[in-house]
């Protein structure tokens, strides 16, 4: 997050408004000492007239620009003298506005500055120690809504403020015009907006109160009881025992996902369990693709997070701020989805709070490799270090294998045994570690972990010795039975995940095929798109006749030259020539216009875009993008992929509307005047719309048409 942006809007902007305070302030002063001295010459002048009027009833009065007569004059004066009361009160609510309006700015940019130093010393303390980092994000996270919130009401008033004070500044005495009635409206509309908007806000107030509270956990899977799961539970308590950790509470298995603990709050679908308190999470197919002593050093690395000093950090800091993630994702979900108003006053509180995590994320990346290695070290002290070694690299080795087989089979729905399915699929292959294995991290759902490389050097295990026993390949009746010891009732564990999981899929693919097929059919056939507006060119066309006349007329009068213009006859032919060179040029234009209005510019087919001076239509297919520019008309630029040839233009006539090839930029740029179809103007957006719905609709039926010659293979 760009820090200046934020001290420009949190406190140099406030900063600034209070100096249009001060100045507001220096204004109301000169206007009050103004609005007494009026009144005392008003006061003067009448006594004056009144004098001269009982002297000469008839005497008339010297204003400069007119002399009236002095009854008139003491009229007017009477009227004046009727409106200064009211001068007079408005004076003094401009003196009570203006240091309001330097107050609340100072007010807004003090808790700016203090949120950003504030956050900035939270994030250095953070990397001093574990406990420091738990003391100062909980103290931040607790204290940021009520900051955000304070300092936007702050700027809000501010705003409607010195917005009133501007607008009730523009009165004066006597006549007001029209101009100045209608932007002291308009100002006064501006400040009950901010006024609004202060009251939208006080509504959003207890979600924003709410955006630092931790979100539970959604996990997908079931979870298994001791009674359920004896072999499993035993084997977690003598490890828990062993590292002097806290066990478990609750134990969830799935074929999604990894190994890893939690101590935030869970839901566990689809069945809406809510769980609290510590909850591991076994993938079940790891059950049977690692060997026990693998099984005991991943297990072991989890529950080491919850021994000794990592205990307190695992139960108080990891939910806080795992939530503090999840909120800012639906914050960022419920600031995409607002309308104007909404959106606006949300904005600041989003980006503050990822400038928030920002801070903190160094912090807690240092502290998480580093809790990472120690849980490692736990593993290899209950299971020994080849057997972490091991683990480490043989989960990296079946992860992509695993999830290829469970998507495949969940697009079929035809097996109630998943995990059984699974492994056979598993054993026909040939495993290899991905080259990118050393340096990628595993899947968790809320912490960092440092790289494989690092954590195998940590284990100090050679690297060919662990890969030769990750790289074993799957024995499918030794993993189903090595399953099916940890649990009472295995097979009907494994329908139930199995059914659950082919809802989801089957409920998914439904909406995602539903929506290909709404896609396709948003299409009908193809759409010519031209530039129309032959009138705009017949109507340019006729208005430069008068112009190649008048050329005309001045190239046959010599006898403008030499007296008149002061040349010789060869100037007036110059001149002539001059215009009517320029009438010719807007005469070929309105001609082109007019040409090009019929004429197809784009045509638009389920499977190419055909420009009229291209040699080949352009596939679809070879699109990775469609916009529209305004400069000098309307620019529709396709953006065309890395791999797709660029199209070659051809001749055309005269006033055809051809396309450009930025060979650069790979792009295809077509410039027209306005988007017409059947001779009906569109809109821009519209036009743009119809483009990307081809578009969408061609990738779509591709891949409709794959799954069809899937489920037919």
């Amino acid at each position: 997050m760009n820090a200046l942006k934020l001290t420009f809007l949190l406190v140099i902007f406030p900063l600034l408004l209070a100096a249009l305070g001060g100045w507001e302030h220096q204004r109301a002063a000169q206007s009050s000492n103004a609005v007494i001295d009026y009144h005392l010459n008003v006061g003067i002048a009448k006594q004056q007239l009144q004098a001269l009027a009982a002297q000469d009833p008839a005497a008339t009065v010297d204003l400069g620009k007119e002399k009236i007569r002095v009854q008139l004059a003491l009229s007017r004066l009477d009227k004046i003298e009727a409106e200064l009361p009211t001068a007079h009160h408005i004076n003094r609510a401009l003196r009570a506005l203006a240091p309001w309006v330097i107050g609340l700015g100072l007010l807004a940019a003090l808790i700016g500055l203090a949120a950003l130093l504030g956050t900035q010393w939270a994030g250095q303390r953070a990397q001093q120690s574990r406990d420091k980092l738990l003391q100062a994000f909980t103290l931040g996270s607790r204290l940021l809504p009520y900051v955000l919130v304070s300092h936007v009401v702050a700027m809000a008033a501010t705003v409607a403020l010195a917005l009133s004070y501007e607008s009730l500044a523009m009165w004066h005495v006597g006549r007001l015009g029209s101009g100045e009635i209608k932007l002291m409206a308009v100002l006064g509309v501006v400040a009950a907006f901010c006024v609004y908007s202060i009251w939208l806000l006080l509504k959003q107030l207890r979600h924003m109160l709410g955006m630092f509270k931790p979100e539970p956990l959604e996990i997908f899977g079931a979870v298994v009881t001791p009674e359920q799961a004896p072999a499993l539970w035993r084997q977690v308590n003598e490890l828990s025992s062993t590292l002097g950790a806290l066990a478990p509470d609750h134990i969830v298995v799935s074929l999604a996902q990894g190994f890893y603990v939690t101590s935030s709050e869970a839901s566990v679908l689809p069945a809406q369990t809510r769980l609290t308190g510590r909850t591991l999470h076994v993938p079940l197919l790891h059950l049977g693709l690692l060997s026990r002593a693998e099984i005991g050093a991943v297990i072991g690395h989890e529950l080491a997070h919850f021994a000794g000093e990592d205990t307190d950090y695992s139960l108080r800091f990891v939910p806080i701020y795992d939530g503090v993630n999840r909120s800012l994702q639906a914050l960022l979900q419920t600031l995409l989805a607002s309308d104007l108003i909404q959106g606006w006053l949300m904005r600041p509180s989003f980006l503050f709070g990822v400038f928030f995590m920002q801070h903190f994320d160094h912090a807690v990346n240092h502290w998480s490799r580093e809790r990472e290695l120690l849980a490692d070290a736990a593993g290899a002290r209950v299971a020994g270090n080849r057997a972490a070694a091991s683990a480490l690299l043989r989960v990296s080795v079946l992860h992509a294998h695993v999830e290829e087989s469970l998507l495949a089979l969940c697009d079929a729905a035809s097996e109630e045994d998943l995990p059984r399915a699974v492994l056979t699929a598993l054993s026909g292959c040939e495993l290899h570690l991905p080259p990118e294995a050393l340096e990628i991290h595993q899947p968790h759902p809320t912490d960092s972990h440092p790289s494989n490389g690092e954590r195998l050097q940590a284990l100090e295990v050679p690297l060919d010795e662990a890969l030769r026993t990750a790289t074993r390949p799957v024995d499918a009746a030794a993993a189903n039975g090595q399953i099916d010891g940890y649990f009472s009732a295995p097979q009907t564990l494994r329908e139930q995940l199995s059914r659950d999981l082919l809802e989801v899929a089957v409920a998914e693919n439904a909406v995602h095929t539903q929506l290909l097929e709404t896609l396709v059919v948003s299409t009908d056939g193809e759409r010519a798109l031209h530039e129309g507006g032959a009138w705009r060119g017949v109507l340019m066309a006729v208005l430069t006749i008068p112009f190649v006349l008048f050329a005309l007329w001045i190239m046959a009068r010599p006898w403008l030259a030499p007296e008149r213009l002061k040349g010789t006859p060869l100037s007036t032919i110059g001149v002539g020539a001059a215009v009517g060179s320029v009438a010719l040029i807007f005469l070929g234009l309105g001609v082109r216009r007019y040409k090009r209005a019929a004429q197809v510019a784009l045509r638009l087919t389920p499977e190419h875009f055909v420009f009229a001076n291209l040699k080949q239509p352009v596939p679809i297919e070879h699109i990775a993008d469609v916009s529209l520019q305004f400069m000098q008309g309307i620019w529709v630029t396709l953006e065309l992929k890395p791999d797709a040839p660029l199209p070659e233009r051809r001749k055309t006539a005269f006033g055809v509307p051809g396309a450009r090839i930025n060979k650069k930029k790979r792009q295809v740029l077509l410039q027209m005047a306005q988007l017409c179809i059947d001779n009906q103007k569109i809109e821009p957006y519209e036009g743009l719309r119809l483009m990307l719905d081809y578009v969408n609709a061609s990738v779509a039926r591709k891949v409709l048409q794959s799954r069809e010659d899937s489920a037919q293979a």
